[in-house]
Order: C-alpha cells, then sequence, then structure tokens
C-alpha cells in the first residue's frame, strides 16, 4: 500500500498492516485505555521524530522502523483505534 506523508509516498506492505491489525484486533473494546494511548503516543513519537528531521530517513534502520510506524497507524485506523469516540 502506498501511504502519503507530507509529500512523500511511502511504500508499506500490506502484510506489515495485516499483521498489526491482527495484533491490535484486541484492543477495540477491551477497555484497555492505557494501552492505546500508549501506543498511539509511539506511533506519533516516531512520525514526529521525522517531521523535524526528515533526513533521519537515509539511515535504513529508521526508515525500518518509520515503515513500521505507518503501518502500526494504518491498522490503527482500520480498528478505530486512532481517536476517541
Amino acid at each position: 500500500m502506498k501511504i502519503q506523508y507530507f509529500d512523500t509516498q511511502f511504500d508499506v506492505p500490506d502484510f506489515a498492516i495485516q499483521k498489526y491489525v491482527k495484533d491490535f484486533n484486541g484492543l477495540p473494546g477491551s477497555g484497555d485505555r492505557e494501552s492505546v494511548l500508549q501506543l498511539r503516543n509511539a506511533v506519533d513519537d516516531i512520525l514526529d521524530a521525522v517531521t523535524e528531521c526528515p533526513e533521519i530517513l537515509e539511515e535504513p534502520v529508521y526508515l525500518g522502523d518509520f515503515v513500521r510506524a505507518l503501518a502500526m497507524r494504518q491498522a490503527m485506523g482500520t480498528l478505530g483505534l486512532l481517536h476517541d469516540a
């Protein structure tokens, strides 16, 4: 799946998104608000780091972390975990 982040498109493997959908599937309706907030914050921290310092993506390890964060964010959106109701 192609995911746009600011002015750049990133290839995020569909299998990675589906893996996180499976991993996070128990969170919706679980009442475990703290875990959901921690997950949101961790993903947001990675995305914010790239926003502040985009050249960090020149390092393969950081690019991999960033793509995983995009996959997690997409999975969270699929499960309705990105925003409070």
